[in-house]
């Protein structure tokens, strides 16, 4: 599953890529992209898809949010991310793949290799590399219980690291200490 925009910086063509080259060795998988037209319309996305004979496999959903963003989070087994757009600071949908319990795959942009332990919650592959984000999957797809557990790391990080009562304490631990420097 990807979601975010359905923009070429936030890696949608190297993702559709990635799917050509599993279809390639065989492999049977579906690509689910949820998130709202950005530089890629969905008129050009359906074009590709159908231009490369994808469409009975790899599906655009637009943009989704609240319970039918959760519906898709809750249904795939791996979340793909693989940007590189050069804003890129700390992607939330990843943090809310991981509080679904799902491995990630993504790229080291921005904060993103302080989100995914590499090989622990998921993957950080090269930006631009369809190939090794295929790779990835593959060996998820191969190996459902490194998947599971993937994904119950990421999970367990998320709870640990990144719920809001987590982010309250480190803000308020921050605005103590520069009030104590201070004064």
């Amino acid at each position: 599953m990807y979601l975010s925009n359905m923009m070429k910086a936030k890696g949608v063509w190297d993702l559709v890529q990635s799917y050509v080259i599993l279809k390639e060795s065989g492999k049977s998988v579906k690509y689910h992209f949820v998130g709202k037209w950005s530089d890629i319309t969905e008129e050009q996305f359906t074009t590709e898809v159908h231009k490369k004979r994808l469409k009975e496999d790899v599906f655009a959903h637009g943009a989704k949010y609240g319970d039918e963003k959760d519906s898709f989070l809750q249904k795939a087994n791996v979340f793909v991310f693989p940007t590189h757009y050069s804003n890129e600071c700390f992607p939330l949908v990843l943090l809310e793949a991981m509080e679904k319990g799902i491995p990630c795959i993504s790229t080291s942009e921005g904060g993103i290799p302080a989100i995914i332990e590499n090989g622990k919650t998921g993957y950080i592959v090269d930006k631009h590399s369809p190939k090794a984000v295929a790779e990835k999957i593959e060996y998820l797809m191969e190996h459902p219980e490194q998947c599971a557990a993937m994904g119950k790391a990421g999970k367990e990080k998320f709870l640990k690291e990144f719920t809001l009562d987590k982010f309250e304490n480190r803000i308020k631990d921050i605005l103590t200490e520069c009030h104590s420097s201070v004064f």
